[in-house]
């Protein structure tokens, strides 16, 4: 028969603690995948370049209705306000990134206004298809943080168990 020691060390603390890493990992993921349900995206990779000047540059801050509870200190939203021509045409924009974009702490706006400051030339991308559809950048990469340390916590907290439930099946094959 197996002690209640041998139980305790290699099976039930082992296993315990690869449910409570494994759900850690699951919760982790599930976060995540709220977070990227959030994001709206728009594809810009048949999108075309243009030029274009800066008209206003600013920094606006952000409410604190629209940051992320989790978040700490102030965020700022860019507010660029840029002209540029298409075909003969000069159209008028304000979008920084397509689709959402995130808030940025002080320190990452003042760098991003530096790169558009007022009657500057920079280049503007568009859509083709709709040249009133514009952005000054590509969409920003999003940290894949949480969902790595989900796959992982995830992983290890089924290697745990998988491994403590062998050693258990080696030891009582051994003590019997």
């Amino acid at each position: 028969m197996i002690e209640q020691d041998f139980l305790i060390y290699f099976l039930y603390l082992p296993i315990s603690l690869g449910v409570g890493i494994f759900l850690t990992g699951i919760v982790l993921l599930w976060i995540d995948s709220r977070r990227q349900k959030k994001i709206v995206s728009i594809q810009t990779h048949d999108w075309l370049e243009t030029g274009g000047k800066v008209l206003e540059a600013r920094l606006d801050e952000c409410p604190k209705d629209e940051i992320d509870p989790q978040e700490t200190g102030k965020h700022y939203q860019p507010v660029i306000r840029y002209v540029y021509t298409v075909g003969g045409v000069e159209y008028h924009g304000d979008t920084v990134y397509p689709g959402d974009c995130k808030n940025i702490n002080e320190e990452e706006a003042r760098e991003f206004l530096e790169k558009y400051s007022l009657n500057s030339y920079i280049p503007v991308i568009f859509d083709p298809n709709d040249p009133n559809s514009s952005a000054l950048e590509q969409q920003p990469r999003q940290s894949n943080r949480i969902r790595m340390f989900g796959l992982l916590f995830t992983w290890f907290g089924v290697s745990v168990c998988c491994f403590s439930s062998l050693m258990i099946f080696i030891m009582s094959a051994n003590i019997l």
